[in-house]
Protein backbone atom coordinates (compact mmCIF):
# COMPACT_ATOMS: atom_id res chain seq x y z
CA UNK A 1 0.00 0.00 0.00
CA UNK A 2 2.88 2.34 0.68
CA UNK A 3 4.63 2.16 -2.72
CA UNK A 4 4.67 5.35 -4.86
CA UNK A 5 2.39 3.59 -7.37
CA UNK A 6 -0.30 2.70 -4.86
CA UNK A 7 -0.41 5.79 -2.66
CA UNK A 8 -2.59 8.71 -3.72
CA UNK A 9 -1.92 10.98 -0.73
CA UNK A 10 -0.35 10.94 2.72
CA UNK A 11 -1.27 13.40 5.47
CA UNK A 12 -0.73 13.84 9.23
CA UNK A 13 -2.78 12.43 12.08
CA UNK A 14 -5.46 14.09 14.13
CA UNK A 15 -4.83 14.27 17.91
CA UNK A 16 -7.24 11.38 18.49
CA UNK A 17 -5.54 9.22 15.87
CA UNK A 18 -2.12 10.01 17.30
CA UNK A 19 -3.22 8.91 20.75
CA UNK A 20 -4.64 5.62 19.45
CA UNK A 21 -1.61 4.74 17.33
CA UNK A 22 0.92 5.51 20.05
CA UNK A 23 -0.45 2.71 22.22
CA UNK A 24 1.05 -0.77 22.14
CA UNK A 25 -1.39 -2.85 20.01
CA UNK A 26 -0.51 -6.01 21.95
CA UNK A 27 -1.76 -4.38 25.17
CA UNK A 28 -5.04 -3.05 23.74
CA UNK A 29 -8.34 -4.93 23.75
CA UNK A 30 -9.59 -5.22 20.15
CA UNK A 31 -12.98 -3.81 21.10
CA UNK A 32 -11.65 -0.65 22.73
CA UNK A 33 -11.12 1.29 19.51
CA UNK A 34 -14.33 0.25 17.77
CA UNK A 35 -17.59 2.08 17.25
CA UNK A 36 -20.52 -0.29 16.71
CA UNK A 37 -23.79 1.39 15.69
CA UNK A 38 -27.18 -0.34 15.32
CA UNK A 39 -29.92 1.04 13.09
CA UNK A 40 -33.41 -0.32 12.47
CA UNK A 41 -34.45 0.24 8.85
CA UNK A 42 -38.16 0.07 8.03
CA UNK A 43 -39.49 -0.02 4.49
CA UNK A 44 -39.02 -2.03 1.31
CA UNK A 45 -35.23 -1.94 1.34
CA UNK A 46 -33.52 -2.63 -1.97
CA UNK A 47 -30.29 -4.13 -0.70
CA UNK A 48 -28.01 -3.72 -3.78
CA UNK A 49 -28.91 -0.03 -4.09
CA UNK A 50 -28.42 0.45 -0.34
CA UNK A 51 -24.96 -1.12 -0.48
CA UNK A 52 -24.02 0.97 -3.48
CA UNK A 53 -25.15 4.10 -1.62
CA UNK A 54 -22.66 3.28 1.12
CA UNK A 55 -19.92 2.65 -1.42
CA UNK A 56 -20.53 6.02 -3.07
CA UNK A 57 -20.41 7.82 0.29
CA UNK A 58 -17.17 6.04 1.18
CA UNK A 59 -15.81 7.30 -2.12
CA UNK A 60 -16.71 10.89 -1.13
CA UNK A 61 -14.56 10.93 2.03
CA UNK A 62 -10.83 10.31 2.03
CA UNK A 63 -10.81 9.37 5.69
CA UNK A 64 -13.12 6.39 5.00
CA UNK A 65 -10.61 5.12 2.42
CA UNK A 66 -7.63 5.71 4.67
CA UNK A 67 -5.13 3.24 6.07
CA UNK A 68 -2.28 3.90 8.47
CA UNK A 69 1.39 3.45 7.80
CA UNK A 70 4.59 3.87 9.80
CA UNK A 71 7.37 4.02 7.20
CA UNK A 72 10.69 2.78 8.53
CA UNK A 73 9.30 2.67 12.04
CA UNK A 74 8.96 6.47 12.09
CA UNK A 75 5.97 8.73 12.66
CA UNK A 76 2.69 7.16 11.59
CA UNK A 77 0.64 8.85 8.87
CA UNK A 78 -2.69 8.50 7.14
CA UNK A 79 -2.33 6.99 3.69
CA UNK A 80 -5.02 7.02 1.01
CA UNK A 81 -4.40 4.33 -1.64
CA UNK A 82 -5.34 4.90 -5.25
CA UNK A 83 -7.82 2.02 -5.03
CA UNK A 84 -9.69 0.67 -2.01
CA UNK A 85 -11.81 -2.50 -2.07
CA UNK A 86 -15.46 -2.45 -1.10
CA UNK A 87 -16.14 -2.87 2.62
CA UNK A 88 -17.18 -6.22 4.06
CA UNK A 89 -20.92 -6.92 4.11
CA UNK A 90 -22.53 -9.74 6.09
CA UNK A 91 -26.11 -10.18 4.86
CA UNK A 92 -28.45 -12.63 6.56
CA UNK A 93 -32.16 -13.44 6.69
CA UNK A 94 -33.49 -14.04 10.22
CA UNK A 95 -37.20 -14.15 9.45
CA UNK A 96 -37.55 -17.88 10.19
CA UNK A 97 -35.76 -17.67 13.55
CA UNK A 98 -37.82 -17.30 16.74
CA UNK A 99 -37.53 -13.93 18.48
CA UNK A 100 -35.82 -15.28 21.62
CA UNK A 101 -33.26 -17.17 19.54
CA UNK A 102 -32.76 -14.10 17.39
CA UNK A 103 -31.96 -11.95 20.44
CA UNK A 104 -29.42 -14.46 21.75
CA UNK A 105 -27.88 -14.86 18.32
CA UNK A 106 -27.63 -11.11 17.83
CA UNK A 107 -25.92 -10.64 21.19
CA UNK A 108 -23.39 -13.33 20.27
CA UNK A 109 -22.85 -11.81 16.84
CA UNK A 110 -22.25 -8.34 18.26
CA UNK A 111 -19.76 -9.64 20.82
CA UNK A 112 -17.91 -11.68 18.19
CA UNK A 113 -17.82 -8.71 15.85
CA UNK A 114 -16.23 -6.55 18.55
CA UNK A 115 -13.42 -9.08 18.98
CA UNK A 116 -12.37 -8.79 15.34
CA UNK A 117 -9.45 -6.48 14.72
CA UNK A 118 -9.08 -4.31 11.65
CA UNK A 119 -5.78 -4.46 9.76
CA UNK A 120 -4.88 -0.78 9.97
CA UNK A 121 -2.93 -0.79 6.72
CA UNK A 122 -5.81 -2.38 4.78
CA UNK A 123 -8.67 0.12 4.36
CA UNK A 124 -11.55 0.60 4.54
CA UNK A 125 -11.65 0.38 8.35
CA UNK A 126 -15.37 -0.26 8.53
CA UNK A 127 -17.70 -3.20 7.93
CA UNK A 128 -21.45 -3.85 7.85
CA UNK A 129 -23.98 -6.51 8.75
CA UNK A 130 -27.49 -6.29 7.30
CA UNK A 131 -29.93 -8.63 9.06
CA UNK A 132 -33.47 -9.01 7.76
CA UNK A 133 -35.99 -9.53 10.57
CA UNK A 134 -39.30 -9.10 8.69
CA UNK A 135 -40.70 -8.25 5.27
CA UNK A 136 -40.25 -4.55 5.95
CA UNK A 137 -37.56 -4.37 8.63
CA UNK A 138 -33.77 -4.80 8.65
CA UNK A 139 -31.17 -4.29 11.35
CA UNK A 140 -27.97 -2.61 10.16
CA UNK A 141 -24.86 -3.12 12.28
CA UNK A 142 -22.16 -0.66 11.29
CA UNK A 143 -18.74 -1.27 12.84
CA UNK A 144 -15.96 1.26 12.31
CA UNK A 145 -12.57 2.00 13.83
CA UNK A 146 -12.23 5.14 15.93
CA UNK A 147 -9.30 6.08 13.69
CA UNK A 148 -11.73 7.10 10.93
CA UNK A 149 -14.97 8.29 12.56
CA UNK A 150 -16.28 9.90 15.72
CA UNK A 151 -19.81 10.38 17.01
CA UNK A 152 -20.27 13.67 15.16
CA UNK A 153 -19.52 11.93 11.86
CA UNK A 154 -22.30 9.36 12.17
CA UNK A 155 -25.38 11.44 11.26
CA UNK A 156 -23.47 13.20 8.48
CA UNK A 157 -22.67 9.89 6.82
CA UNK A 158 -26.10 8.38 7.37
CA UNK A 159 -27.80 11.42 5.89
CA UNK A 160 -25.59 11.17 2.81
CA UNK A 161 -26.27 7.43 2.45
CA UNK A 162 -30.02 7.94 2.48
CA UNK A 163 -29.75 10.77 -0.04
CA UNK A 164 -27.70 8.54 -2.37
CA UNK A 165 -30.14 5.65 -1.91
CA UNK A 166 -33.21 7.73 -2.68
CA UNK A 167 -31.52 9.20 -5.75
CA UNK A 168 -30.59 5.72 -7.03
CA UNK A 169 -34.14 4.42 -6.57
CA UNK A 170 -35.52 7.45 -8.42
CA UNK A 171 -33.02 7.12 -11.26
CA UNK A 172 -31.16 10.37 -10.69
CA UNK A 173 -27.86 11.61 -9.29
CA UNK A 174 -27.74 12.75 -5.67
CA UNK A 175 -27.00 16.46 -5.28
CA UNK A 176 -24.71 16.49 -2.27
CA UNK A 177 -22.35 19.35 -1.46
CA UNK A 178 -18.63 18.71 -1.74
CA UNK A 179 -17.40 17.30 1.59
CA UNK A 180 -15.30 19.53 3.81
CA UNK A 181 -11.72 18.18 3.67
CA UNK A 182 -10.38 16.66 6.87
CA UNK A 183 -6.85 17.55 5.81
CA UNK A 184 -7.62 21.27 5.85
CA UNK A 185 -8.86 21.05 9.42
CA UNK A 186 -5.79 19.03 10.47
CA UNK A 187 -3.51 21.62 8.87
CA UNK A 188 -5.23 24.35 10.90
CA UNK A 189 -4.93 22.33 14.11
CA UNK A 190 -1.28 21.37 13.68
CA UNK A 191 -0.28 24.96 12.81
CA UNK A 192 -1.79 26.38 16.02
CA UNK A 193 0.60 27.87 18.57
CA UNK A 194 0.79 25.54 21.57
CA UNK A 195 2.50 27.96 23.97
CA UNK A 196 -0.75 29.49 25.22
CA UNK A 197 -2.36 26.07 25.46
CA UNK A 198 0.51 24.76 27.56
CA UNK A 199 0.30 27.75 29.89
CA UNK A 200 -3.45 27.29 30.30
CA UNK A 201 -3.39 23.53 31.00
CA UNK A 202 -0.41 23.76 33.36
CA UNK A 203 -2.24 26.40 35.39
CA UNK A 204 -5.59 24.61 35.24
CA UNK A 205 -4.28 21.22 36.38
CA UNK A 206 -1.54 22.26 38.80
CA UNK A 207 -2.09 20.75 42.23
CA UNK A 208 -5.06 18.74 41.03
CA UNK A 209 -6.39 15.97 43.28
CA UNK A 210 -5.88 12.27 42.65
CA UNK A 211 -9.11 10.70 41.32
CA UNK A 212 -10.99 9.02 44.14
CA UNK A 213 -12.46 5.51 43.91
CA UNK A 214 -15.98 5.19 42.54
CA UNK A 215 -16.63 2.25 44.86
CA UNK A 216 -14.91 0.42 47.69
CA UNK A 217 -13.23 -2.77 46.53
CA UNK A 218 -13.20 -4.20 43.04
CA UNK A 219 -15.71 -6.49 41.33
CA UNK A 220 -14.88 -10.12 40.86
CA UNK A 221 -15.85 -10.12 37.19
CA UNK A 222 -13.79 -12.26 34.83
CA UNK A 223 -14.31 -13.01 31.17
CA UNK A 224 -13.38 -12.03 27.64
CA UNK A 225 -12.26 -8.36 27.43
CA UNK A 226 -14.68 -7.84 24.53
CA UNK A 227 -17.55 -8.58 26.92
CA UNK A 228 -16.20 -6.45 29.79
CA UNK A 229 -18.27 -3.35 29.04
CA UNK A 230 -21.91 -3.16 30.02
CA UNK A 231 -24.57 -0.47 29.74
CA UNK A 232 -27.14 0.95 32.11
CA UNK A 233 -29.67 3.65 31.26
CA UNK A 234 -31.99 5.91 33.19
CA UNK A 235 -34.35 8.66 32.03
CA UNK A 236 -35.41 11.74 33.94
CA UNK A 237 -39.13 12.25 34.26
CA UNK A 238 -40.92 14.52 31.80
CA UNK A 239 -41.54 16.97 34.63
CA UNK A 240 -37.91 17.11 35.76
CA UNK A 241 -36.70 17.40 32.16
CA UNK A 242 -39.07 20.28 31.45
CA UNK A 243 -38.32 22.07 34.71
CA UNK A 244 -34.56 21.64 34.29
CA UNK A 245 -34.80 23.14 30.80
CA UNK A 246 -36.60 26.18 32.17
CA UNK A 247 -34.13 26.56 35.04
CA UNK A 248 -30.97 26.45 32.92
CA UNK A 249 -32.49 29.09 30.65
CA UNK A 250 -33.28 31.36 33.59
CA UNK A 251 -29.80 30.84 35.04
CA UNK A 252 -28.10 31.53 31.68
CA UNK A 253 -26.28 28.24 31.63
CA UNK A 254 -26.38 25.26 29.28
CA UNK A 255 -27.85 21.88 30.09
CA UNK A 256 -24.36 20.48 29.60
CA UNK A 257 -23.02 22.76 32.35
CA UNK A 258 -25.78 21.74 34.77
CA UNK A 259 -25.08 18.05 34.23
CA UNK A 260 -21.32 18.50 34.44
CA UNK A 261 -21.70 20.37 37.71
CA UNK A 262 -24.06 17.81 39.24
CA UNK A 263 -21.86 14.92 38.13
CA UNK A 264 -18.76 16.55 39.62
CA UNK A 265 -20.64 17.39 42.83
CA UNK A 266 -21.86 13.81 43.12
CA UNK A 267 -18.40 12.29 42.69
CA UNK A 268 -16.83 14.84 45.03
CA UNK A 269 -19.42 14.12 47.72
CA UNK A 270 -18.86 10.37 47.44
CA UNK A 271 -15.10 10.86 47.71
CA UNK A 272 -15.35 13.45 50.50
CA UNK A 273 -13.39 16.13 48.58
CA UNK A 274 -14.03 19.68 47.35
CA UNK A 275 -11.85 19.58 44.24
CA UNK A 276 -12.27 17.05 41.44
CA UNK A 277 -11.40 16.50 37.77
CA UNK A 278 -13.83 14.87 35.36
CA UNK A 279 -13.55 14.31 31.61
CA UNK A 280 -15.71 15.98 29.01
CA UNK A 281 -16.02 14.91 25.39
CA UNK A 282 -15.59 17.79 22.95
CA UNK A 283 -16.20 17.85 19.20
CA UNK A 284 -12.79 19.22 18.24
CA UNK A 285 -14.59 21.44 15.73
CA UNK A 286 -14.66 24.78 17.54
CA UNK A 287 -13.32 27.87 15.78
CA UNK A 288 -13.93 26.78 12.19
CA UNK A 289 -17.57 26.63 11.01
CA UNK A 290 -16.76 24.34 8.07
CA UNK A 291 -15.52 21.71 10.52
CA UNK A 292 -19.11 20.99 11.54
CA UNK A 293 -19.52 19.05 8.30
CA UNK A 294 -16.14 17.28 8.44
CA UNK A 295 -16.17 13.48 8.67
CA UNK A 296 -13.31 12.13 10.75
CA UNK A 297 -12.04 11.51 14.27
CA UNK A 298 -11.79 15.03 15.63
CA UNK A 299 -13.61 14.54 18.94
CA UNK A 300 -11.56 14.22 22.10
CA UNK A 301 -11.95 14.10 25.87
CA UNK A 302 -10.46 16.93 27.91
CA UNK A 303 -10.12 17.45 31.67
CA UNK A 304 -12.61 19.66 33.48
CA UNK A 305 -11.52 20.75 36.93
CA UNK A 306 -14.40 21.53 39.26
CA UNK A 307 -13.93 23.18 42.63
CA UNK A 308 -16.86 22.77 44.98
CA UNK A 309 -17.97 26.06 46.58
CA UNK A 310 -20.26 24.96 49.46
CA UNK A 311 -21.51 28.46 50.37
CA UNK A 312 -22.32 29.63 46.85
CA UNK A 313 -25.84 29.37 45.43
CA UNK A 314 -25.98 26.54 42.92
CA UNK A 315 -26.83 28.84 40.01
CA UNK A 316 -23.90 31.17 40.74
CA UNK A 317 -21.54 28.22 41.06
CA UNK A 318 -22.68 26.72 37.77
CA UNK A 319 -22.24 30.03 35.94
CA UNK A 320 -18.67 30.14 37.23
CA UNK A 321 -18.08 26.60 35.96
CA UNK A 322 -19.45 27.55 32.56
CA UNK A 323 -17.25 30.64 32.36
CA UNK A 324 -14.20 28.51 33.05
CA UNK A 325 -15.21 26.09 30.31
CA UNK A 326 -15.45 28.98 27.85
CA UNK A 327 -11.88 29.97 28.72
CA UNK A 328 -10.73 26.40 27.99
CA UNK A 329 -12.40 26.17 24.59
CA UNK A 330 -9.50 27.58 22.50
CA UNK A 331 -7.21 24.89 23.94
CA UNK A 332 -9.42 21.82 23.53
CA UNK A 333 -7.77 20.88 20.22
CA UNK A 334 -4.55 19.87 21.97
CA UNK A 335 -3.72 16.13 21.86
CA UNK A 336 -4.67 14.46 25.16
CA UNK A 337 -1.13 13.11 25.52
CA UNK A 338 0.23 16.66 25.50
CA UNK A 339 -2.27 17.80 28.12
CA UNK A 340 -1.21 14.82 30.23
CA UNK A 341 2.46 15.75 29.89
CA UNK A 342 1.72 19.33 30.98
CA UNK A 343 -0.46 18.33 33.91
CA UNK A 344 2.43 17.78 36.28
CA UNK A 345 2.30 15.61 39.41
CA UNK A 346 0.84 13.28 40.41
CA UNK A 347 2.42 11.51 37.44
CA UNK A 348 1.01 8.06 38.16
CA UNK A 349 -2.53 7.24 37.14
CA UNK A 350 -5.10 9.06 35.03
CA UNK A 351 -6.15 12.69 35.37
CA UNK A 352 -9.79 11.62 35.60
CA UNK A 353 -11.73 8.37 35.96
CA UNK A 354 -15.06 9.29 34.37
CA UNK A 355 -16.10 11.20 31.27
CA UNK A 356 -19.29 12.94 30.18
CA UNK A 357 -20.25 12.60 26.53
CA UNK A 358 -23.02 15.11 25.87
CA UNK A 359 -24.83 14.27 22.65
CA UNK A 360 -24.73 17.52 20.72
CA UNK A 361 -24.88 15.94 17.27
CA UNK A 362 -28.34 15.13 15.84
CA UNK A 363 -28.51 11.37 16.40
CA UNK A 364 -32.09 11.08 17.52
CA UNK A 365 -34.73 8.60 16.44
CA UNK A 366 -36.50 11.03 14.11
CA UNK A 367 -33.50 12.39 12.20
CA UNK A 368 -33.78 10.09 9.20
CA UNK A 369 -37.44 9.14 9.39
CA UNK A 370 -39.74 9.45 6.40
CA UNK A 371 -42.76 7.84 4.81
CA UNK A 372 -41.66 4.33 3.82
CA UNK A 373 -42.11 3.89 0.06
CA UNK A 374 -40.01 2.77 -2.87
CA UNK A 375 -37.47 5.53 -2.36
CA UNK A 376 -37.77 6.52 1.30
CA UNK A 377 -36.90 4.53 4.38
CA UNK A 378 -37.66 5.08 8.02
CA UNK A 379 -34.41 4.68 9.97
CA UNK A 380 -34.31 4.54 13.75
CA UNK A 381 -31.20 4.72 15.91
CA UNK A 382 -31.19 1.49 17.97
CA UNK A 383 -27.99 1.76 19.97
CA UNK A 384 -24.32 2.56 19.91
CA UNK A 385 -21.56 0.54 21.55
CA UNK A 386 -18.06 1.74 22.27
CA UNK A 387 -15.58 0.91 24.98
CA UNK A 388 -13.25 3.16 26.91
CA UNK A 389 -10.09 3.00 28.96
CA UNK A 390 -11.98 4.73 31.75
CA UNK A 391 -14.15 2.87 34.25
CA UNK A 392 -17.26 4.82 33.23
CA UNK A 393 -18.43 7.08 30.41
CA UNK A 394 -21.80 8.79 30.75
CA UNK A 395 -23.63 9.60 27.53
CA UNK A 396 -26.27 12.30 28.01
CA UNK A 397 -29.04 12.40 25.40
CA UNK A 398 -31.36 15.44 25.43
CA UNK A 399 -34.99 15.03 24.48
CA UNK A 400 -38.47 15.06 25.96
CA UNK A 401 -36.95 12.95 28.74
CA UNK A 402 -33.21 13.41 29.26
CA UNK A 403 -31.46 10.07 28.91
CA UNK A 404 -28.47 9.07 31.04
CA UNK A 405 -26.63 6.13 29.46
CA UNK A 406 -23.64 4.69 31.31
CA UNK A 407 -21.05 2.53 29.57
CA UNK A 408 -18.85 0.97 32.24
CA UNK A 409 -16.13 -1.60 32.78
CA UNK A 410 -17.37 -4.62 34.72
CA UNK A 411 -13.80 -5.32 35.80
CA UNK A 412 -13.78 -2.04 37.73
CA UNK A 413 -17.38 -1.24 38.62
CA UNK A 414 -20.24 -3.38 39.87
CA UNK A 415 -23.66 -2.88 38.22
CA UNK A 416 -25.22 -1.77 41.52
CA UNK A 417 -22.62 1.00 41.81
CA UNK A 418 -23.49 2.37 38.39
CA UNK A 419 -27.22 2.14 39.06
CA UNK A 420 -26.76 4.07 42.30
CA UNK A 421 -24.62 6.74 40.60
CA UNK A 422 -27.22 7.44 37.94
CA UNK A 423 -30.08 7.45 40.45
CA UNK A 424 -28.17 9.95 42.62
CA UNK A 425 -27.38 12.11 39.58
CA UNK A 426 -31.08 12.24 38.73
CA UNK A 427 -31.79 13.43 42.29
CA UNK A 428 -29.18 16.20 42.04
CA UNK A 429 -30.54 17.38 38.70
CA UNK A 430 -34.01 17.51 40.22
CA UNK A 431 -32.65 19.64 43.10
CA UNK A 432 -31.09 22.07 40.63
CA UNK A 433 -34.31 22.24 38.63
CA UNK A 434 -36.49 22.98 41.65
CA UNK A 435 -34.26 25.44 43.52
CA UNK A 436 -31.06 26.78 41.92
CA UNK A 437 -30.73 29.29 44.78
CA UNK A 438 -29.98 26.60 47.35
CA UNK A 439 -26.33 26.49 48.49
CA UNK A 440 -24.00 23.99 46.86
CA UNK A 441 -23.61 22.33 50.28
CA UNK A 442 -27.29 21.30 50.01
CA UNK A 443 -26.73 19.75 46.59
CA UNK A 444 -26.09 16.27 47.92
CA UNK A 445 -27.09 12.75 47.01
CA UNK A 446 -29.07 10.73 49.54
CA UNK A 447 -26.04 8.57 50.37
CA UNK A 448 -22.53 9.98 50.12
CA UNK A 449 -20.78 6.71 50.80
CA UNK A 450 -19.27 4.73 47.92
CA UNK A 451 -21.38 1.71 47.04
CA UNK A 452 -20.01 -1.48 48.63
CA UNK A 453 -19.08 -4.51 46.59
CA UNK A 454 -19.89 -7.98 47.85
Amino acid sequence: MTSPVDVRVRYPLSPVQRGILHRDPDEVDPATDLEQVRLVIRGRLRVPEFQQAWHRVIGRHEVLRTGFDRPGGGEAAQVVPAEVPAPEWHVDDLRTIRACQRRRGLAEFLATDRRRRFALDAPPLLRFALLRVSETEHLLVWTAHHLVVDGWSLPILLGEVLAEYRAAIEGRDATLPAPAPLREHLDRSTSADLAEAEEFWRSELSGRPVPGPLQSGTPGWQGDPADAFDEYSLELTNEDTHLLGETVGEQRITLNTAIQGCWARLLAARAGVDDIVIGSTVTGRAGWPAAESVVGPLGSTVPVRVRIRPDQPVGVWLRGLQARRVLARPYEHVPPALIRSWAGPPADGPIFETALDFETYPMDNDLFSGTPDSSTLSVRFDGRWSASYRPLTLLVVPGERIGLHARYDLRRLAPETVEALLADLAVLLSLVATDPDRPVSALRPPDDEPAPVD
